[in-house]
């Protein structure tokens, strides 16, 4: 039998015996082909020394890894671990509701494996006798059928959408990658006026995210009923990490073998390939194949590419304003990253000045010494600038 898994939630990734079990329980006679969903998710992948036994190459979002392995698998499970189970639940009801046939091939959530309380769900009746079958396998227990799952609820009003979503409170909600306000309750109404984000119903709006999502001075409108919108929590702090792949010094030659293979393209005809990550550092792993140096804007984009690219090596120049939602709580940096920490608000305003006067309006730029660039990017900071670190 050909089985499709898809694999959700970098922290699934931190505990790679029990995804490497899980894989190892489902082969058997089976032919498995498992896919990784998620930038932190497929650095974590490559952490625990799993990039041969998962897809990380490909930049999908679940729906869609899911509706890939329906064209051609019998059976195709969602791997997941929620923070608590009813948000594992609820993560799940949403990708379901983005399919476009929920119903075409066996789909089953292994929600929160090796947990007292995970469970199997069937998200359609013709997975009912697969998941007895991987309950006895995984000793899982079966939870009851979901009710119909109904599409993205949005309600339109002339000129006004409003999107409700199912989350939890603390959630930070994102839409399109960019957060834009807190959860504080568990349902979320996100409510637009012309494509214009305006307010939010259960949640507390973050007005720089709103700015930021559409293009500040540019006024970008986003159609809130396509949109692409999710709830984010923060990594665990992964202190005892190394533990899981067998000490710190396997990891540095990993590491090391990784920055190699990257490293090949680095030095472009006449310098150095920088490339500028402006508020979406999930755009990291495809921008990075031949980069020497990166510029960061924004505190969370900062610190998730920060650690994404201390793996490989590359230092980066962070523009910070201590506007930090915690969306990566381990925090690396290579050697020879300078972080800038302006005054609060002003990240932004540093980050247009750094495309237009640095990259001439572009995201990648060669030069032919970094050295030189660092210098050139503090004094346009001027009198935004409040600090410096060093790594």
């Amino acid at each position: 039998m050909q089985i499709g898994i898809v694999i959700h939630n970098f922290q699934l990734m931190d505990s790679p015996k029990t995804v490497e079990n899980i894989l190892t329980l489902l082969s058997g006679d089976n032919c498995i082909d498992a896919c990784l969903c998620g930038t932190m998710g497929k650095i974590a992948a490559i952490d625990a020394g799993m990039e041969n036994l998962v897809e990380v190459g490909r930049l999908m979002k679940p729906s869609t890894c899911i509706e890939h392995f329906f064209r051609s698998k019998d059976l195709v499970c969602l791997l997941n671990h929620g923070k608590e189970l009813n948000t594992g639940r609820t993560f799940g009801r949403i990708v379901v509701s983005h399919l476009k046939n929920p119903e075409e091939k066996p789909l089953i959530q292994i929600e929160r494996p090796g947990r007292p309380d995970g469970e199997l769900i069937p998200w359609n009746r013709v997975a009912l006798p697969y998941a007895e079958k991987l309950s006895s396998l995984l000793n899982m227990k079966i939870s009851q059928l979901p009710s119909p799952v109904n599409t993205i609820e949005v309600s339109k009003y002339g000129t006004r959408v409003l999107r409700r979503i199912s989350t939890f409170p603390g959630a930070n909600i994102m839409v399109e990658g960019i957060v834009v306000g807190k959860a504080t309750s568990s349902e979320v109404a996100l409510i637009s006026e012309n494509g214009f984000l305006t307010s939010m119903e259960g949640g507390i709006i973050k007005e720089q995210g709103i700015e930021i999502l559409h293009k500040h001075e540019e006024r970008v409108p986003v159609d809130l009923s396509i949109a692409w919108v999710k709830t984010a929590t923060s990594r665990k702090n992964s202190d005892d990490f190394y533990d899981s792949i067998e000490g710190k010094n396997e990891w540095m030659a990993k590491t090391a073998s990784l920055k190699k293979g990257f490293s090949q393209e680095k030095l472009l005809e006449g310098g150095v390939k920088v490339i500028l990550i402006d508020h979406c550092a999930e755009r990291s792993l495809d921008m990075m194949k031949g980069a020497g140096f990166v510029i960061t804007i924004g505190d969370d984009t900062t610190e998730i590419a920060g650690n994404i690219f201390s793996r490989f090596g590359i230092p980066i120049l962070g523009v910070t304003d201590g506007d930090c939602d915690e969306l990566a709580t381990e925090v690396r940096y290579s050697p020879g990253s300078l972080l800038l920490h302006l005054k609060q608000g002003k990240d932004d305003e540093l980050g247009k000045e750094i495309k237009q006067h640095i990259f001439s309006g572009e995201q990648i730029a060669c030069f032919e010494n970094i050295d030189d660039l660092k210098p050139r990017i503090i004094k346009l900071a001027g009198d935004l600038l409040e600090s410096i670190s060093e790594y």
